[in-house]
C-alpha cells in the first residue's frame, strides 16, 4: 500500500457479548473494531480487525441498589450498548448483585486467609487515561481517584506525580469541588496527598493546593454529619450547637488558588459517540441516576428502611467515615512537622477537632488522635485549649480499651497535662488515681504511671489519697534492686512520705530495715531522703532509734555530701528522750567532725543548716548541751550568725540552739558569761522576722531572770524596742528651752540617755517629796517593783507601736 494513495481512515464496532467480571463486580462487554484504511473511490487498500474488552466497574453495587435504573443508566453512557439489550443488562447486574451477597465477606470471615482480594493493576504509562476520569461522572472519578492512589502507594513514583501539574493541579480542583459528594472519592483523593505527607520534600506539594485547610474542613463537616447520624438513628433532635462548624474560619474557595497554573489543568474531556437528546443533557446537567444511587447510601434518612437495616446502613458508613478522618488526621500529623503549619492548624482549632474525635470507639482512629495530641499539649496555648474543652473528662474511658498502644498514648498524654496544677486536680477529681494503680502492675505501662502519678503526689491534700497503694509501692522499689529505673518510684515515695499514714504503711511488715540495708549498701540518697522525711513524724521516729549508730557513723565517714547531709536530717528529728547525745557524740568524736565541716564548708547552705538543726536537737540533752559549751562551738555559732545573718532560717535555727542551751543549767551560766550571745539576743529583737523575735524575747527572759546585770539592760532594750515609733518622735524633736537648769531632766528622755543613765535597783529607790524626804503615803504597801508589774498602769505609760 502507498501511504499516498490513502485517503482517511474508517472505524466500525460492533458490539458482543455481555459477561460478567470474574472477580470485580463489572460488566464485560466484548466487541470488535476493525479498522479501514480508504483511499480513492472508497477503496479499501488496508484492513485489520482486532478483539478487544471494555470493563465497567460498579464499585457501588449493594444489596440495596436498583437493577433496572442501573441498567438504564449504562446504555445511555455507553454507546456500545444498544438500548434493545438493557434488560439483558438488567440480567447482568442482578447476577452481580446476587454473586456479591452469596460469596463477599461476612463479618466473621473478615480476617480469613481465604477471602478473595483482588488488587488492581494500574500503570503510570496510563496516567492520562486516569485523569481524563476526573472529569466524568462520580463512578468514574471514584475509578481515577483509586487509580492514581494506587500509583501514588508506590513511593517510586512519588517524585514523577509531583512534578506532574496537570494530575496535581487535577487532583486539588476535584477534592476541592467533589469532597462533600462522596466519602469514597474524598478517601481516594486524600489518601494520594498523605502518601506525598510521608516524606518532607514533597509537603511543598500539599501546601500548595492548601490541601491541609480541606482536610480540616472534611473532618469538622464528616464529626458534625456523625452527630447527625446518630441523632437520627435515635429518634432525636439534633441541637442547635451542632450546625456550627468546630473550626474557626472557612477553607479557601476554589477561586483564592488562583496560584495555581490554570493552562494546566486539563478541560473536561466531552464523551466520544452518544446522542444528545434533551433528556440525557439534562441528566447530565443535573447528575446521573446511578450518581444519585451512590449518593443515597450516606444518609440513614429513608423511610423506607426498617430499624434494622438503618442501623447496619449507620455501621456502614461510620466504618468509612472513620477511615476518611484517619488520613486526614494522619496527614495534617505529617506536614505539622514544619511549626509555622502547626501554627495555622491551631489558629483554625485543629485542637477541638481532635478532642470532638475522642468520642469515637474505633481504636486505631484514637490511637492517631492521641498521637496528634500529645504532640500539640506540649504547648501553653494547645494545653489550655484541651483544658477548657474538658478533655480530662474523655480520657479515663480510653484505659478501659483493651490495647495496649492505645492505653500507653492515653498515659503519655496524661502525664503531659499532669503538669498544670488545675487539670491534676480534675484527675484525682475523676477517680483517676485508683485506675492508674490498677495498671501500675502491667511492665509496659509502669514506667509512664509512676511519673504521673508522681505529678500527682506534689499537692498535699492528694497525698493521703496513696494510702491503699503505698504498700503496693513499696515492695515493688524493694524488689527492684539496684535498677536505676527506680528512681521515679524513690522520688514519688519521697512526696507521700510527708504524710504520717502514709509514713506509717511504708514501715509496716518491717519493711524499715530492708530500706536502710539498701539506703547504705548503695549509698542512695534519694533512699536516705525518703527516711528522712518518714523520720519527721511522730509516729515514726522511735524506729529509728536501732540505726542511730549506723547512721552517725555514715555522717563521720561518708564522702558523698548529699548522703551526708539526709543522715544528718535524719539525726535531727530524733528528738527522743530515751536517746544519750553525749554518748553518740563522744564515741563517734562528732564535735571534732562538725567543726571541721563548719570550717571547710561554710558555703554549703543546706549542710550548715542541717547541722544546726542536729545541734539544736542534742542540745535537748542536758550532757550534751554542757558538751557543747566545752568546745569551741557556741563561739562557731556566733560567728555563723555573723556571717548569716540575712538567712533567717538558719538565724532561727541558731537561736533554737542558744535557746537548749540556756534551759539548762549547766550550760546557761556559760552562755551568759563567756559568749557574745545575750548582745545579740537583744540586737535581734528589732528584726523583722516575727518568730525570730519570739525566740529572742524568751531567750532574754531566761537571762533576766538568772543574771541581774542584764536584767536591767534588758528591760531598757526591750522598753525601746517596744516604744521605737515613740522614741523616734522623741529624738526627732528640736526643743530649744529658755532656761537651763542643770538640775532638771529634759522634757523627753531620749535614747542616748537611756543608753547611757545608770538604773539603779528599783528596790533601792524610794519615792521623794518636793522636800527631798520619803514621801510614804506614795509609796505602795506592796513596793515600788510591785507597783510597776501592774498590768493596768504599765499601760498607761506606753505607747503601742503602730
Amino acid at each position: 500500500m502507498d501511504p499516498d494513495d490513502a485517503k482517511f481512515m474508517k472505524t466500525d464496532r460492533r458490539p458482543g457479548t455481555i459477561d460478567v467480571h470474574p472477580n470485580l463486580n463489572a460488566i464485560v462487554l466484548n466487541y470488535e473494531i476493525e479498522v479501514n484504511i480508504v483511499g480513492a473511490r472508497d477503496i479499501v487498500l488496508h484492513s485489520e480487525k482486532k478483539n478487544l474488552k471494555k470493563v465497567i466497574e460498579l464499585p457501588m453495587l449493594n444489596s440495596r441498589t436498583d437493577c433496572l435504573a442501573l441498567a438504564r443508566e449504562i446504555v445511555n453512557q455507553c454507546d456500545l450498548i444498544h438500548h434493545s439489550r438493557v434488560p439483558e443488562v438488567e440480567q447482568t447486574i442482578f447476577y452481580l448483585k446476587k454473586r456479591k451477597l452469596s460469596h463477599g465477606i461476612s463479618k466473621d470471615d473478615k480476617n480469613s486467609k481465604n477471602a478473595p482480594f483482588v488488587e488492581e493493576t494500574v500503570q503510570y504509562s496510563s496516567l492520562m487515561e486516569y485523569i481524563d476520569l476526573l472529569y466524568e461522572g462520580m463512578t468514574e472519578k471514584i475509578k481515577g481517584a483509586h487509580q492514581i492512589q494506587l500509583l501514588a502507594r508506590d513511593s517510586n513514583n512519588l517524585e514523577a506525580l509531583s512534578k506532574n501539574e496537570t494530575v496535581i493541579s487535577a487532583l486539588g480542583r476535584v477534592l476541592r469541588e467533589d469532597w462533600k459528594r462522596s466519602i469514597v472519592l474524598s478517601t481516594h483523593l486524600v489518601y494520594t496527598f498523605f502518601c506525598f505527607s510521608m516524606y518532607s520534600i514533597f509537603h511543598e506539594v500539599i501546601l500548595k493546593c492548601k490541601v491541609g485547610s480541606i482536610c480540616m474542613d472534611i473532618i469538622d463537616y464528616e464529626l458534625r454529619r456523625y452527630d447527625k447520624w446518630t441523632a437520627e438513628l435515635q429518634g432525636q433532635e439534633l441541637p442547635a450547637a451542632s450546625d456550627i462548624p468546630i473550626i474557626r474560619k472557612s477553607c479557601p474557595n476554589s477561586a483564592s488558588m488562583s496560584e495555581i497554573p490554570r493552562s494546566r489543568i486539563p478541560e473536561p474531556v466531552r464523551p466520544k459517540s452518544g446522542n444528545f437528546s434533551d433528556t440525557n443533557f439534562k441528566a447530565i446537567m443535573e447528575g446521573s441516576i446511578y450518581e444519585d444511587l451512590t449518593m443515597s447510601t450516606e444518609s440513614i434518612s429513608d423511610k423506607k428502611l426498617s430499624d434494622s437495616e438503618r442501623a447496619k446502613r449507620y455501621r456502614t458508613l461510620i466504618k468509612k467515615q472513620e477511615n476518611l478522618l484517619r488520613i486526614c488526621f494522619y496527614l495534617l500529623l505529617n506536614i505539622a512537622e514544619d511549626e509555622s503549619i502547626e501554627e495555622k492548624m491551631t489558629k483554625r482549632n485543629i485542637v477541638g477537632l481532635l478532642v470532638k474525635a475522642l468520642e469515637r470507639e474505633n481504636e486505631e482512629l484514637l490511637i492517631l488522635v492521641l498521637t496528634f495530641l500529645k504532640k500539640l499539649s506540649i504547648m501553653q496555648c494547645n494545653k489550655d485549649s484541651m483544658a477548657d474543652l474538658n478533655i480530662v473528662e474523655k480520657l479515663p474511658r480510653l484505659l478501659d480499651f483493651n490495647k495496649a498502644e492505645l492505653m500507653h498514648l492515653t498515659l503519655k498524654l496524661l502525664f503531659n497535662l499532669s503538669f498544670d496544677n488545675k487539670l491534676r486536680y480534675k484527675m484525682i477529681k475523676g477517680n483517676l488515681l485508683p485506675k492508674l494503680i490498677n495498671l501500675l502492675s502491667d511492665d509496659r505501662h509502669q514506667e509512664i504511671i509512676l511519673k504521673l502519678l508522681y505529678h500527682l503526689s506534689y499537692d498535699d491534700e492528694v497525698k493521703p489519697q496513696f494510702i491503699d497503694s503505698v504498700g503496693l509501692i513499696m515492695d515493688m522499689l524493694l524488689l527492684n534492686v539496684g535498677n536505676e529505673s527506680d528512681q521515679v518510684m524513690i522520688a514519688l515515695c519521697i512526696n507521700l512520705a510527708v504524710s504520717a499514714s502514709n509514713a506509717q504503711q511504708m514501715i509496716k511488715k518491717n519493711r524499715l530495715p530492708s530500706i536502710m540495708t539498701r539506703a547504705f549498701t548503695y549509698q542512695n540518697t534519694l533512699l536516705m531522703k525518703m527516711l528522712h522525711n518518714i523520720s519527721e513524724h511522730s509516729t515514726t521516729r522511735a524506729l529509728f532509734v536501732e540505726f542511730v549508730g549506723d547512721i552517725a557513723k555514715a555522717v563521720v565517714e561518708s564522702k558523698d555530701e548529699d548522703f551526708v547531709r539526709e543522715c544528718i536530717g535524719i539525726l535531727s528529728n530524733l528528738n527522743l528522750p530515751e536517746l544519750d547525745w553525749a554518748e553518740i557524740f563522744k564515741h563517734f568524736d562528732m564535735i571534732t567532725w562538725i567543726e571541721k565541716t563548719l570550717k571547710t564548708n561554710n558555703s554549703d547552705v543546706q549542710l550548715i543548716l542541717q547541722i544546726i538543726v542536729l545541734l539544736g536537737t542534742a542540745a535537748s540533752d542536758e550532757g550534751c548541751s554542757k558538751l557543747l559549751c566545752g568546745s569551741k562551738l557556741m563561739k562557731n555559732l556566733i560567728e555563723l550568725l555573723k556571717t548569716h545573718q540575712e538567712d533567717d532560717e538558719i538565724v532561727l535555727q541558731i537561736l533554737y540552739v542558744f535557746y537548749m542551751a540556756l534551759s539548762n543549767d549547766n550550760s546557761i551560766d556559760y552562755l551568759i558569761e563567756s559568749t557574745e550571745a545575750p548582745a545579740y539576743l537583744i540586737d535581734l529583737l528589732q528584726d523583722n522576722n516575727k518568730a525570730i523575735r519570739e525566740v529572742c524575747n524568751t531567750c532574754l527572759n531566761i537571762i533576766s531572770e538568772r543574771n541581774k546585770s542584764w536584767s536591767d539592760r534588758i528591760k531598757i532594750e526591750k522598753f525601746r524596742q517596744h516604744n521605737s515609733q515613740w522614741l523616734e518622735m522623741v529624738d526627732s524633736q528640736q526643743l530649744e528651752p529658755e532656761e537651763e537648769d542643770d538640775d532638771e531632766l529634759p522634757p523627753y528622755l531620749n535614747t542616748e540617755y537611756l543608753s547611757t543613765a545608770v538604773v539603779p535597783p528599783l528596790s533601792d529607790m524610794n519615792d521623794l517629796n518636793e522636800n527631798g524626804e520619803p514621801d510614804e503615803e506614795n509609796i505602795p504597801e506592796k513596793g515600788i517593783d510591785d507597783y510597776f508589774d501592774q498590768a493596768e498602769l504599765i499601760q498607761d505609760f506606753e505607747i503601742e507601736s503602730m
